[in-house]
Protein backbone atom coordinates (compact mmCIF):
# COMPACT_ATOMS: atom_id res chain seq x y z
CA UNK A 1 0.00 0.00 0.00
CA UNK A 2 1.55 3.46 -1.08
CA UNK A 3 0.21 6.81 0.01
CA UNK A 4 -0.05 9.38 -2.72
CA UNK A 5 0.58 13.35 -3.22
CA UNK A 6 -0.73 14.76 -5.88
CA UNK A 7 0.62 16.35 -8.17
CA UNK A 8 2.26 13.24 -9.24
CA UNK A 9 5.47 13.62 -11.34
CA UNK A 10 6.91 11.01 -13.36
CA UNK A 11 8.92 9.10 -11.22
CA UNK A 12 6.60 8.78 -8.79
CA UNK A 13 4.02 7.38 -11.55
CA UNK A 14 7.17 5.20 -12.54
CA UNK A 15 7.49 3.70 -8.96
CA UNK A 16 4.03 2.22 -8.84
CA UNK A 17 3.77 -1.54 -9.63
CA UNK A 18 1.13 -3.28 -11.73
CA UNK A 19 -1.51 -3.83 -8.82
CA UNK A 20 -0.23 -1.57 -6.29
CA UNK A 21 -2.63 -0.99 -3.90
CA UNK A 22 -2.41 3.44 -3.88
CA UNK A 23 -4.07 5.98 -1.50
CA UNK A 24 -4.32 9.58 -2.84
CA UNK A 25 -4.64 12.69 -0.98
CA UNK A 26 -4.44 16.78 -2.65
CA UNK A 27 -6.13 18.18 -5.32
CA UNK A 28 -8.52 15.67 -7.89
CA UNK A 29 -10.46 16.78 -10.94
CA UNK A 30 -13.73 15.36 -11.15
CA UNK A 31 -14.88 15.25 -14.82
CA UNK A 32 -16.77 12.87 -17.11
CA UNK A 33 -18.14 12.75 -20.73
CA UNK A 34 -19.96 16.60 -21.13
CA UNK A 35 -16.70 18.61 -19.78
CA UNK A 36 -14.50 15.90 -21.89
CA UNK A 37 -16.64 17.28 -24.95
CA UNK A 38 -16.13 20.68 -24.29
CA UNK A 39 -12.42 20.34 -24.21
CA UNK A 40 -12.12 18.43 -27.05
CA UNK A 41 -15.05 18.66 -29.43
CA UNK A 42 -16.28 22.33 -28.62
CA UNK A 43 -12.56 23.77 -28.12
CA UNK A 44 -13.28 25.66 -25.06
CA UNK A 45 -10.12 26.45 -23.03
CA UNK A 46 -9.30 24.92 -20.08
CA UNK A 47 -9.60 26.76 -17.04
CA UNK A 48 -6.65 25.00 -14.67
CA UNK A 49 -3.26 23.55 -15.81
CA UNK A 50 -3.94 19.86 -15.70
CA UNK A 51 -0.48 18.80 -15.51
CA UNK A 52 0.58 15.52 -13.45
CA UNK A 53 -2.71 16.37 -11.89
CA UNK A 54 -4.98 13.43 -11.04
CA UNK A 55 -8.69 12.91 -13.07
CA UNK A 56 -11.00 10.73 -11.00
CA UNK A 57 -14.16 10.22 -13.63
CA UNK A 58 -17.15 10.41 -12.30
CA UNK A 59 -20.49 13.09 -11.64
CA UNK A 60 -21.15 14.56 -8.40
CA UNK A 61 -24.60 15.49 -7.23
CA UNK A 62 -23.65 18.72 -5.30
CA UNK A 63 -25.29 22.05 -3.43
CA UNK A 64 -24.09 25.70 -3.49
CA UNK A 65 -24.56 27.39 -0.50
CA UNK A 66 -23.46 31.15 -0.44
CA UNK A 67 -20.52 30.46 -3.62
CA UNK A 68 -19.59 27.57 -1.48
CA UNK A 69 -20.34 24.07 -3.03
CA UNK A 70 -20.31 20.56 -1.28
CA UNK A 71 -20.49 17.30 -2.63
CA UNK A 72 -23.34 15.18 -1.79
CA UNK A 73 -22.50 11.56 -3.54
CA UNK A 74 -20.30 11.13 -6.29
CA UNK A 75 -19.12 7.76 -7.37
CA UNK A 76 -16.36 6.52 -10.11
CA UNK A 77 -18.01 6.09 -13.64
CA UNK A 78 -17.44 3.89 -16.29
CA UNK A 79 -13.90 4.67 -17.94
CA UNK A 80 -14.41 3.03 -21.07
CA UNK A 81 -16.86 5.70 -22.56
CA UNK A 82 -13.97 8.38 -22.10
CA UNK A 83 -11.27 6.42 -23.69
CA UNK A 84 -11.73 8.11 -26.67
CA UNK A 85 -10.42 11.58 -24.80
CA UNK A 86 -7.95 9.53 -23.11
CA UNK A 87 -4.49 9.91 -25.30
CA UNK A 88 -6.00 13.93 -25.14
CA UNK A 89 -5.75 13.97 -21.69
CA UNK A 90 -2.56 12.75 -21.16
CA UNK A 91 -0.49 13.44 -24.17
CA UNK A 92 -2.00 17.24 -24.56
CA UNK A 93 -2.98 18.03 -21.23
CA UNK A 94 -0.25 16.03 -19.52
CA UNK A 95 -2.53 14.03 -17.01
CA UNK A 96 -0.69 11.96 -14.88
CA UNK A 97 -3.43 9.61 -13.38
CA UNK A 98 -6.72 8.91 -13.85
CA UNK A 99 -8.68 7.47 -11.68
CA UNK A 100 -12.04 5.09 -13.61
CA UNK A 101 -14.03 1.86 -13.25
CA UNK A 102 -13.34 -1.16 -15.40
CA UNK A 103 -11.69 -2.14 -18.43
CA UNK A 104 -9.60 0.06 -20.99
CA UNK A 105 -8.84 -1.49 -24.37
CA UNK A 106 -5.71 -2.82 -25.09
CA UNK A 107 -4.34 0.33 -26.99
CA UNK A 108 -5.14 2.40 -24.21
CA UNK A 109 -1.57 0.44 -22.78
CA UNK A 110 0.41 1.98 -25.47
CA UNK A 111 -0.97 5.92 -24.26
CA UNK A 112 -0.30 5.41 -20.58
CA UNK A 113 3.29 3.49 -21.76
CA UNK A 114 3.95 6.65 -23.92
CA UNK A 115 2.56 9.30 -21.46
CA UNK A 116 4.36 7.58 -18.28
CA UNK A 117 1.27 8.00 -17.06
CA UNK A 118 -1.23 5.47 -14.86
CA UNK A 119 -4.99 4.37 -15.14
CA UNK A 120 -6.04 3.64 -11.41
CA UNK A 121 -8.95 1.17 -10.40
CA UNK A 122 -11.45 2.40 -8.29
CA UNK A 123 -14.31 -0.03 -7.14
CA UNK A 124 -17.73 0.63 -8.71
CA UNK A 125 -20.41 1.44 -5.90
CA UNK A 126 -18.72 3.05 -3.15
CA UNK A 127 -19.75 6.03 -3.77
CA UNK A 128 -20.14 6.56 0.27
CA UNK A 129 -16.58 5.96 0.66
CA UNK A 130 -15.30 8.19 -2.53
CA UNK A 131 -17.30 10.97 -0.84
CA UNK A 132 -15.88 10.87 2.75
CA UNK A 133 -12.29 11.37 0.79
CA UNK A 134 -13.35 14.44 -0.11
CA UNK A 135 -11.98 17.74 2.32
CA UNK A 136 -13.43 20.26 0.72
CA UNK A 137 -14.44 21.41 -3.02
CA UNK A 138 -11.94 24.08 -4.44
CA UNK A 139 -13.67 25.18 -7.34
CA UNK A 140 -16.45 24.58 -9.90
CA UNK A 141 -16.09 25.28 -13.49
CA UNK A 142 -18.97 25.33 -16.26
CA UNK A 143 -21.56 24.76 -13.80
CA UNK A 144 -23.96 24.47 -16.55
CA UNK A 145 -22.99 21.00 -17.11
CA UNK A 146 -24.38 20.43 -13.55
CA UNK A 147 -23.05 16.77 -12.03
CA UNK A 148 -20.64 16.79 -15.12
CA UNK A 149 -19.00 20.38 -14.66
CA UNK A 150 -15.21 20.39 -14.34
CA UNK A 151 -14.80 20.17 -10.16
CA UNK A 152 -11.21 20.77 -8.37
CA UNK A 153 -11.44 19.25 -4.46
CA UNK A 154 -9.34 18.11 -2.43
CA UNK A 155 -9.05 14.86 -0.70
CA UNK A 156 -7.39 12.97 1.51
CA UNK A 157 -6.39 9.09 1.19
CA UNK A 158 -8.83 8.48 -1.20
CA UNK A 159 -8.41 4.86 -2.14
CA UNK A 160 -7.91 1.67 -2.08
CA UNK A 161 -7.43 2.03 -5.71
CA UNK A 162 -5.14 0.05 -7.51
CA UNK A 163 -2.84 0.38 -10.68
CA UNK A 164 -4.71 -1.09 -13.28
CA UNK A 165 -2.32 0.12 -16.30
CA UNK A 166 1.02 0.83 -15.59
CA UNK A 167 4.28 3.28 -17.12
CA UNK A 168 5.23 0.63 -19.06
CA UNK A 169 1.58 -0.50 -20.27
CA UNK A 170 0.90 -3.74 -18.43
CA UNK A 171 -2.68 -4.27 -18.25
CA UNK A 172 -3.86 -5.80 -14.82
CA UNK A 173 -7.55 -6.48 -15.82
CA UNK A 174 -6.80 -7.60 -19.32
CA UNK A 175 -4.07 -9.64 -17.84
CA UNK A 176 -6.45 -11.31 -15.42
CA UNK A 177 -8.94 -11.92 -18.36
CA UNK A 178 -6.62 -13.89 -20.73
CA UNK A 179 -5.35 -16.02 -17.61
CA UNK A 180 -9.25 -16.70 -16.90
CA UNK A 181 -9.41 -17.63 -20.82
CA UNK A 182 -6.81 -19.79 -20.65
CA UNK A 183 -7.78 -21.30 -17.45
CA UNK A 184 -11.24 -22.38 -19.08
CA UNK A 185 -9.50 -23.65 -22.28
CA UNK A 186 -7.75 -25.88 -20.30
CA UNK A 187 -10.42 -27.62 -17.95
CA UNK A 188 -12.47 -27.66 -21.66
CA UNK A 189 -9.70 -29.76 -23.19
CA UNK A 190 -9.68 -32.32 -20.02
CA UNK A 191 -13.24 -32.34 -20.44
CA UNK A 192 -12.82 -33.35 -24.01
Amino acid sequence: MKELVTPLGEETAESLLLGEEVYLSGKIYIMRDATLRRIFEEGATLPVTLKDQVIFFGAPSFVKENDEYRILSVGVTTSQRMEKYIPRLLRELGVRAIIGKGELSEKMNQEFSGSRSVYLLFVGGAAALATSSIQRVNKVWWEDLKGEALFEVEMKSLGPAFVAIDVNGNNLLLNNRNKVLENLRSIMKEEE
